[in-house]
């Protein structure tokens, strides 16, 4: 067999994944890599925040033995091979997942579901996560008046910290004319797509 190149992609749909790792209440980091059997990573223009899935066969009772309950992190770096030498424009890197505690922004889990025993000594089930983001905004409302441009009111929702409070880069494109918007206590995500909406609407009036 021939010896892996690192850095080098070998076939259609290589990928590179060092270890998977989840963070406990506990403070606790334990890789799970070894027992995941699969992982799924969800983002879409119709979506506002990326979500995922990792499906595990556990024979250790991790579920037990780490007191899993659905609020512990999840962390990993998934790439093409050779992405980090070959950025894209700006400082995101479109060909790389950063989910590490060291350099980018982990997953929060929210959910375990589909438990079920395949043999008398594995059990195999889901962990269901997200970002930070969607979990601030499940836990937080708007109930404010914002005046001006409508891409700044976005911004002020995504990194205020009593809502959004996104510490991820954001990149925005300027809207036109200045518009004054009453949120009533609406969870941030719905705010904004609201702000959408409108914004949408005023321009196939003109």
């Amino acid at each position: 067999m021939a010896t892996k190149i690192p850095g080098h992609i070998e076939f259609a749909g290589d990928y590179a994944l060092d270890s998977i790792s989840i963070h406990t209440h506990f403070g606790e980091r334990i890789d799970i890599k070894k027992v995941v059997i699969e992982l799924n990573i969800y983002e879409s223009i119709y979506k506002n925040a990326l979500t995922g899935s990792i499906v595990i066969g556990d024979s250790q009772n991790l579920v037990g033995k780490l007191e899993l309950n659905g609020t512990e992190r999840i962390s990993f770096k998934l790439l093409t091979p050779g992405a980090e030498s070959s950025p894209t424009s700006g400082n995101v890197n479109r060909s790389i997942v950063d989910a590490s505690v060291e350099t980018g922004h982990p997953f929060h889990v929210y959910k375990i579901s589909d438990r079920k025993q395949t043999n008398p000594g594995t059990t195999v089930y889901t962990l269901h996560f997200a970002s930070r983001e969607f979990m601030r905004n499940l836990r937080t409302k708007v109930s404010q008046a914002y005046e001006g441009r409508l891409d700044t009111t976005v911004l002020k929702i995504m990194m205020d910290k009593n809502y959004i409070d996104t510490k991820k880069e954001m990149s925005m494109e300027p809207t036109g004319n200045t518009h004054k918007i009453v949120i009533p206590n609406m969870r941030p995500y719905d705010a904004i797509n609201m702000i959408a909406r409108n914004h949408w609407r005023r321009n196939q009036v003109q």
